[in-house]
């Protein structure tokens, strides 16, 4: 399906050039003097306060137990890096939520949930979009009416968050064993099952077309943002 490579390359641009971002926008602040620094912060906060609120969220929801909490609050490493926020958690101890599927899922819930917030905000803030319209109806309600305050603090969000969703190298510890166990469950079911007909496969291609383009719609804007911001940091 189109709608998958699209999802591919957009999770490319994010991971590659996003990440290349980050790191130039918090390198340039540590280096610049205090209002730049600032400025820096005040851009980054909402989008990392929305990550580490998203693993929080799907800690919690998988009943694990969130022990330190610390939405924004940029501290030097000893690395030379910043660590902007944290979550630590207990996964729970119900074999799959607290197992390798359990933590991948909390360890790469920025990747979703923070679109999908900015995507509700965004229906709530600009005018013109309802909960349930196609994301790109977003940027084109921006276009086509007048600027208001809650547009542009909408836009400040998505610009923010569009930066701060990338999961760390911590969050993708356990994705590795989490796809393996996941391959496996499917592998048992179609056994079980006695495998998949064309029919099925059809039937299943349509089914999931309608989300992933939603998907690949949430994921646009952070795909946008990295490109343009990855490729003018390099120079």
């Amino acid at each position: 399906m189109v709608v998958l490579a699209v999802i591919a390359v957009e999770l490319l641009c994010v991971y590659v050039l996003g990440r290349r971002l980050l790191d130039g926008l918090v390198g340039d602040a540590i280096r610049a003097g205090r209002p730049r620094r600032w400025a820096t912060w005040a851009l980054l906060a909402p989008g990392v306060t929305l990550h580490e609120a998203s693993h929080a969220a799907v800690a919690t929801a998988l009943l694990g137990k969130v022990t330190r909490f610390v939405p924004f609050s940029p501290t030097p490493m000893r690395d030379g890096g910043v660590l902007l926020g944290e979550v630590r958690w207990h996964p729970s101890r119900i074999p799959v939520l607290g197992g390798a599927v359990g933590r991948a899922a909390v360890g790469l819930a920025p990747l979703v949930l923070v679109p999908a917030l900015v995507y509700a905000a965004g229906c709530a803030l600009v005018p013109g979009v309802a909960l349930g319209d196609a994301p790109h109806e977003l940027p084109r309600a921006l276009a086509e009416r007048p600027v208001d305050v809650g547009a542009v603090l909408w836009a400040f969000v998505a610009l923010s968050a569009a930066i701060g969703l990338l999961p760390s190298k911590v969050d993708h510890q356990d994705l590795p064993r989490a796809l393996v166990v996941l391959a496996l469950a499917a592998g048992l079911w179609l056994l079980w099952r006695g495998g998949i007909d064309s029919a099925d496969g059809q039937r299943l291609l349509t089914d999931t077309a309608a989300p992933a383009t939603f998907l690949a719609e949430l994921l646009a804007v952070p795909a946008v943002v990295a490109l343009v911001g990855g490729v003018l940091q390099r120079r």
